[in-house]
């Protein structure tokens, strides 16, 4: 059983996998604000271009609280989405790269116009556990992150950024909770 619907694009869009809202409550991420409470939401959406030798994993904010952004929680929502998109289990934080190519998107907000990055050399901190995560960012040019995976990519105002929004759109919403929860 799959939690992520798959759809018909038109020809020159690229081939989108696997698309999904996360919706993950704090107690699944083993670091948070002692201030924050309740879930974040993230846009999950999963391209296979023909030409290259693995995914690539776009994964972006949702109208949330900036605390729980995926630029503060990148290593932990890249741990969910190798586990429960990529199927990937148990996959080292320094092996991600080996399953995916992994971008961070930030829509547009007002003036502020949309931005991508790639994510890389995810690098474990000793001496912590659960492990603690570093990543680098590089930024990219909307014609670099739809070269990557295979074509025109869609692009959306913050406000209009939502969990409802991308649900009346058909993306199907998965709930992450912790194990103990």
């Amino acid at each position: 059983m799959t939690f992520f619907s798959r759809r018909r694009r038109p020809v020159d869009s690229p081939t989108l996998d696997d698309q999904a809202v996360l919706v993950i409550d704090q107690h699944a991420l083993p670091y948070r604000s002692p201030h924050w409470y309740g879930h974040a939401d993230y846009h999950v959406r999963v391209f296979r271009p023909g030409n290259a030798p693995r995914p690539v994993v776009v994964m972006g904010d949702l109208d949330n609280d900036p605390v729980a952004s995926v630029t503060n929680k990148c290593p932990e929502v890249t741990a969910i989405v190798a586990d429960l998109v990529l199927r990937r289990h148990g996959v080292h934080p320094t092996r991600f790269e080996d399953h995916a190519r992994w971008l961070t998107y930030y829509a547009a907000a007002g003036v502020i116009g949309e931005r991508f990055c790639e994510v890389h050399d995810f690098d474990v901190v000793p001496g912590y556990e659960p492990p603690l995560v570093e990543v680098r960012y590089r930024d990219l040019r909307r014609d670099e992150a739809e070269d990557l995976v295979g074509g025109p990519l869609g692009s959306w105002q913050r406000q209009d950024y939502t969990a409802e929004e991308l649900q009346r759109r058909g993306v199907r919403v998965m709930h992450v909770h912790s194990a103990s929860s």
